[in-house]
């Protein structure tokens, strides 16, 4: 999270949405300082937050939950970082990774397993993440897709001037999109998993898909777990862990 006493704005850095280059261009570029965990969500913040640090305005950056899946399994498959052969990084040690994914991108180096095995065994319950305990209280949402134009946007949004264009950090190495790994095929098994959260975000669904329909089953399965999945994050959760590298970088040079 970065917060700027100037600008009176707070950046909440939403997992795998380019929170670490808009962390990094905010607190080089339009006067922030890390505050908190680099995830930490926006009630995290009202726990510690003055009157007056409450009526900043609040920006954060949103991603379409099937390119977060398709980078995920691209990371996994790369061991992107070394941050899957590195058991420092479990949250049992202090770090973010969960043993369950740890062990599972260890299986699929070994087999070179398809995205679509990937999806099957990845994703067991529809998906939901912070942005669902976020989006309402933020003036701006960037989105991924758009991010420079939207990066522009957010920081006029809080009466700042943009300086330049965004610089590209943390870039998954894969040529392909992210749309090219969803078909016909796994049509099905994708709305399961993401399309609750997609409605509501209202992220449009692939062209390729055809007549697409979430089931009931699924979307009554995300509305029971947002309940609980809200008050764990909102209670306890792995946000409080050492800090990654570059957001550490930015804590020793800001704060």
């Amino acid at each position: 999270m970065i917060i700027s006493h100037k600008h009176k704005y707070v950046f909440v850095g939403l997992p795998l949405a380019a929170s670490t280059a808009i962390s990094k261009e905010l607190c080089q570029m339009y006067d922030g300082k890390p505050i908190l965990a680099k995830h930490a969500i926006y009630q995290d913040f009202l726990k510690v937050a003055t009157k007056e640090e409450m009526k900043y305005k609040v920006i954060a950056c949103s991603r379409n939950p099937l390119d977060i899946s398709v980078s995920q399994y691209t990371k996994m498959m790369n061991n992107a970082n070394g941050n899957y052969s590195n058991e420092n990084l479990l949250r049992k040690n202090g770090g973010h990774l969960k043993q369950s994914e740890f062990e599972l991108a260890q299986q699929f180096w070994k087999k070179q397993g398809t995205y679509d095995e990937f999806l099957n065994e990845f994703y067991k319950v529809p998906f939901d993440n912070f942005l669902s305990v976020t989006a309402s209280y933020c003036q701006y949402v960037m989105r991924f897709d758009h991010l420079q134009e939207d990066f522009e946007k957010a920081l006029l949004s809080c009466g700042i001037e943009p300086q330049r264009p965004l610089p590209v950090v943390n870039k998954t190495d894969k040529k392909e999109s992210y749309q090219d790994f969803f078909n016909l095929k796994n049509q099905k098994r994708a709305l399961y998993v993401f399309g609750p959260y997609m409605l509501k975000h209202n992220i449009p669904f692939p062209s390729v898909w055809k007549e697409a329909e979430v089931s009931f089953l699924s979307k009554f399965l995300f509305s029971i777990m947002a309940k609980a999945r809200k008050f764990y994050w909102l209670n306890k959760s792995y946000r409080d862990t050492n800090p990654q590298k570059v957001y550490k970088e930015l804590q020793e040079k800001y704060n």
